[in-house]
C-alpha cells in the first residue's frame, strides 16, 4: 500500500485550523459571557431607576391628590383650587424610596429621591378653573441618574349630579306615583320603580340595582309635544322631531327611542356645601346680590337680624323672600345666607341661593320669564333664536346645607304623611360633612368617619319662642328657626303647585305637592320624602349642562386629574 505524504500534512493542518476556529468560537462565547454580566447589570440598574423615579412619581401625586380631595370634601367651594396652587409643593419629598413611598423589599427601594412640585396659574372662571401641576423626579441608584417630569391637571367645574331630573345619593324610590320624569333619574343605591302611572322619558341609572316592579311608561315625540306643559319640557333629541336629520340633532334632548334602565353604574360625587366661607368669598367676588323693588336685601351675604327683628335670637340670619308679578325676587348671581331661607312668590334674574341651613318654600314659585322651548323647532331657529334666547331667561338655584322644606311644616298632616319616611327604618344612616355639625347632621363617628343616623324629626338646636322671640326652644331639624307663630303668619300653604328652581341640599328633600304640580329645574338630595296630591311634573333644565354658555352657580366637583405631559430630562 501506497501511503500519500502530502494528504496526511494537508488533513492535519485543516484539523488545527478547525481546532483553532472552534477555540476562537468558545474563546469568543467565554469572553462575551464573562462581559454580558456587566452589561447585563449595567442595564438592569438602568431600568430600576427609571423605575424607582416613575414609583416615586406616582406616589407623590397621590399624595398632591389625596391632600387636595380631603380638603376639597370639606369645603367644595370655587376657591379650594387655589388652595392647591398655594399647598401643592408641599408633597416634594427627598429621601430613598422606601421612605417616600412606603413599599419596602422592592431591589431599588434605597434608591435616593430628589422632587419638586410646581404649579401654573389657576386659569379659566370661577365657573370652570384649571391647574396644571407639574412633579419632577430625579432618581439615583448605585451608579446610575434618571430624571423625569409629569404635568397633571385639576379641573374643578359644575358637578355632574346636576345633570339629571331627579338625583339621589341614597335609596330612590318611585312607588306608586303619578309622575311624569322628562330627563334622567339617578341614584347611587337601588331605584324601586314601582308605578305604572310613572312616566319617564328619560332612563333610570342605578349604584346598585333598578328593581322594575312595574314597568314605567315613556312618551312618544306626538305625545310629548301635545302635552299641555310641553313648553316646559326639555327639546326632542332632533330638535324638529325628524330622526333622519342630522342637523338637528342636540345631545341634552329627549330621544324615546334611547329609553333605558341601567344597574351597577358608577356611583357620582355628590358634593357637600361645605364651609360657608368659601361660599361667602365666590359671592363677594361675583358680586351677588338679592333685591326687590330696588331694594337692596342681600349684598353677596346676609347675616343680619332675622324676621323677629331680634338681634341675637334663633332666628339671626334668617332670610324671607317674597316677590309679586309687579315687585319680583331679583336674583344676581350667587347669595349666601347664614340661616333659613323662606321664599315663595316670583323671582326674575339668574343666580343661586346658598342657606347655611334649611330652605322653606311656602307657597309657588314662579319665574317671571322662564324658559320655554318650541315642541318641534326648526334646527335653524332652534340654534340662532330658541337656545341663545333662553341661556338669557331667569334661573333659580337653591341650594341648603340643611333641607329643601315645601309646604307648612307645621300642619298636622305633614307630620303623620311623612314621619314614616324621614326616620329609620324608613331612612338609614349615611356619611355627612363634619362642617354639618352645627347644624345637627353629625350623630357619630367611625374610623374618623362622621355619619347622620337618619332621624330627620330629632331636635336639635332652637327656634324662636312665640311668646319671648329672644329665648329659644326646641326646633326639629325640618322646621325654621322662625317661631311658630312667625311662620304662620307668612301663611304658608299647605301644598305647593309649582317650583321653577333647581334644588338642592346636603340632606333632605321633603314635603307636599298639589294636583298636577311642576318643578321646572331639577331635585338633587341625599333622602327624599315627598308627598304627591296627584301627577307631578319633574322637568330637568337642560341649560345646566351647558358649562360653557350657561353659568348656575351650583356647586363644583373635582373631576379625576388627567396627566398630559410625560418626558425624560438629562440628570
Amino acid at each position: 500500500m501506497k501511503i500519500n505524504k502530502n494528504n496526511s500534512g494537508f488533513v492535519l493542518t485543516s484539523a488545527l485550523m478547525l481546532l483553532l476556529i472552534a477555540l476562537l468560537i468558545a474563546g469568543s462565547f467565554v469572553f462575551a459571557a464573562r462581559q454580558s454580566g456587566p452589561r447585563v447589570t449595567a442595564w438592569q440598574q438602568y431600568d430600576e431607576t427609571l423605575l424607582a423615579a416613575q414609583t416615586a412619581m406616582e406616589s407623590i401625586k397621590a399624595d398632591v391628590y389625596m391632600r387636595f380631595k380631603d380638603y376639597h370634601e370639606i369645603t367644595y367651594s370655587w376657591n379650594d383650587i387655589n388652595w392647591l396652587k398655594d399647598h401643592a409643593a408641599e408633597s416634594s419629598a427627598d429621601g430613598s424610596l422606601s421612605a417616600i413611598a412606603g413599599i419596602p423589599g422592592c431591589p431599588y427601594d434605597e434608591a435616593q429621591i430628589h422632587s419638586t412640585v410646581t404649579t401654573s396659574d389657576v386659569t379659566g372662571s370661577y365657573d370652570e378653573q384649571v391647574l396644571f401641576v407639574t412633579v419632577t423626579v430625579e432618581a439615583e441608584w448605585k451608579t446610575v441618574t434618571r430624571k423625569i417630569r409629569e404635568t397633571v391637571c385639576y379641573r374643578l367645574n359644575k358637578s355632574s349630579v346636576f345633570d339629571h331630573s331627579y338625583f339621589i345619593n341614597n335609596y330612590g324610590w318611585f312607588s306608586r306615583v303619578d309622575m311624569v320624569v322628562n330627563g334622567d333619574i339617578r341614584s347611587n343605591y337601588d331605584v324601586d320603580l314601582n308605578s305604572s302611572s310613572l312616566i319617564l322619558n328619560g332612563s333610570s341609572y342605578a349604584g346598585g340595582v333598578n328593581a322594575v316592579n312595574r314597568n314605567p311608561g315613556a312618551w312618544n315625540w306626538n305625545t310629548y309635544k301635545n302635552n299641555s306643559y310641553s313648553e316646559y319640557f326639555r327639546p326632542a333629541g332632533h330638535v324638529d322631531m325628524n330622526k333622519n336629520n342630522p342637523d338637528s340633532e342636540w345631545e341634552y334632548g329627549y330621544d324615546p327611542y334611547t329609553v333605558s334602565i341601567h344597574d351597577n353604574t358608577a356611583q357620582l360625587d355628590m358634593p357637600y356645601i361645605g364651609d360657608l366661607s368659601d361660599y361667602k368669598y365666590y359671592a363677594q367676588k361675583k358680586g351677588g346680590q338679592i333685591s326687590i323693588n330696588g331694594s337692596v336685601v342681600a349684598d353677596a351675604v346676609y347675616d343680619g337680624t332675622g324676621p323677629s327683628g331680634v338681634e341675637g335670637a334663633a332666628d339671626e340670619g334668617c332670610l324671607v323672600l317674597r316677590g309679586t308679578q309687579e315687585n319680583p325676587i331679583v336674583i344676581n348671581g350667587p347669595v349666601v345666607v347664614d340661616g333659613d331661607v323662606i321664599i315663595e312668590g316670583y323671582y326674575t334674574g339668574q343666580g343661586t341661593i346658598y342657606a347655611g341651613r334649611n330652605v322653606h318654600i311656602i307657597g309657588d314659585l314662579t319665574a317671571v320669564d322662564p324658559p320655554k322651548w318650541e315642541q318641534p323647532d326648526t334646527a335653524v331657529n332652534f340654534r340662532e333664536n330658541t337656545l341663545p334666547d333662553n341661556l338669557q331667561k331667569d334661573f333659580l338655584g337653591l341650594c341648603a346645607k340643611g333641607s329643601v322644606v315645601i309646604g307648612d311644616y307645621r300642619s298636622s298632616s305633614f307630620a303623620s304623611g311623612v314621619s314614616a319616611y324621614i326616620q329609620p327604618p324608613g331612612t338609614s344612616a349615611y356619611e355627612v360633612s363634619a362642617t354639618d355639625a352645627d347644624i345637627g347632621y353629625v350623630s357619630y363617628a367611625e374610623n374618623g368617619t362622621n355619619y347622620f343616623n337618619g332621624d330627620y324629626t330629632a331636635t336639635y338646636g332652637e327656634k324662636c319662642s312665640d311668646s319671648n322671640p329672644a329665648a329659644g326652644v326646641p326646633r326639629r331639624l325640618y322646621e325654621s328657626s322662625l317661631s311658630d307663630g312667625a311662620f304662620g303668619a307668612l301663611s304658608p300653604n299647605g301644598k305647593v303647585r309649582t317650583i321653577q328652581a333647581m334644588l338642592y341640599n346636603n340632606h333632605l328633600t321633603v314635603g307636599y305637592f298639589d294636583q298636577n304640580a311642576m318643578v321646572n329645574g331639577g331635585i338633587i338630595c341625599r333622602d327624599e320624602a315627598m308627598i304627591l296630591n296627584g301627577r307631578l311634573y319633574l322637568n330637568w333644565d337642560p341649560r345646566v349642562a351647558l358649562s360653557a354658555d350657561f353659568t348656575p352657580y351650583l356647586p363644583m366637583e373635582l373631576k379625576p386629574a388627567e396627566t398630559i405631559v410625560w418626558t425624560e430630562l438629562a440628570p
